[in-house]
């Protein structure tokens, strides 16, 4: 199936690296950028991508949506899609990390207009960057999104199963933002003790790999912290809807809750300073934890 007018909802980090690609490989993309922020506006521009201006605009010629949006805004867009005009055999591809009961609802709705729904999973950095991109997608109509495959945007079909793609995203993104939450909340733990330097040592002896791998993430983290505390809630809800226990990343969004709360989550992936040490990140989720207020007293 060849994709004339491919739509891609939002323009972010990961949404306007892959409409670049995609304009590269010969496509027409488009976005909707009424209501964006001036980042979001200046990204999309950096990668050539035509705005429709409104949703309206934008969905009725769609022969291909990408909905690329933090993971509490897809049910949202999905309705506004359908709102704006989605035609029958319009392909809708939801790539949030979404739990796959989220994904199958969404699905349903699409489904109900008669448009094409497949369940997308996105895995790595954005196209360009290191490896190539990962969008592992399942369904039905799956196999038609191999139109739009590029040497930096690999698509990997996982079959027929709505909810596949999801379940996949949801286990990875489990370990690896996760991990990053376990290490963030170790180093929390160790400073309020007044014990990091002892332990940062010992790690320094023993977990080599841990620490660099704690210097190269946690001080970047606030940037993102705030649209993963719903990643975090997905990935719990995948989990508890298999019976298994919800806990491990209902902690996880917390933690990221903090983050998003210290001085700084104003950051961008852009303006983020790269000088920052793994000691200066720590002491401002400090800062930002309900118990600074008791050691300022204290003090």
């Amino acid at each position: 199936m060849a994709f004339a007018n491919i739509g891609i909802v939002s323009m972010g980090d990961m949404g306007h690296a892959i409409a670049r690609t995609l304009r590269e490989g010969g496509h027409r993309v488009r976005t909707a950028l009424d209501g964006r922020s001036g980042r979001t506006r200046a990204l999309a521009e950096a990668a050539g991508i035509e705005d429709a201006g409104t949703l309206a605009a934008l969905v009725p010629d769609c022969d291909l949506i990408l909905s690329i949006l933090p993971p509490a805004a897809a049910p949202g867009l999905a309705q506004s899609v359908v709102d704006a005009g989605l035609r029958p055999g319009t392909v809708f591809v939801d790539c949030n990390a979404i739990a796959p009961a989220t994904t199958r609802a969404i699905g349903a709705v699409i489904e109900g207009t008669g448009a094409t729904f497949v369940d997308g999973g996105i895995i790595g950095s954005p196209p360009g960057r290191h490896a190539p991109t990962r969008l592992y997608v399942s369904g039905p109509d799956a196999a038609s999104l191999q139109a739009i495959s590029r040497p930096d945007l690999l698509i990997c079909d996982l079959g027929s199963e709505i909810g596949a793609a999801s379940g996949l995203k949801m286990c990875y993104a489990a370990l690896t933002k996760g991990t990053m939450t376990l290490d963030t909340l170790v180093l929390l733990g160790a400073r309020a003790l007044g014990l990091e330097g002892a332990l940062m040592a010992e790690f320094a002896d023993s977990q080599e790999t841990a620490k660099a791998r704690m210097e190269r993430s946690v001080p970047w983290l606030a940037a993102d912290a705030a649209r993963w505390v719903g990643e975090m809630e997905e990935i719990a809800r995948t989990f508890a809807d298999e019976g298994f226990t919800s806990r491990m990343h209902e902690g996880a969004a917390d933690v990221f809750r903090l983050l998003a709360q210290s001085t700084l989550a104003a950051e961008t992936r852009e303006t983020a300073d790269r000088t920052r040490t793994l000691d200066d990140a720590i002491a401002a989720f400090l800062d930002a934890s309900p118990s600074a207020s008791g050691r300022d007293a204290a003090d």
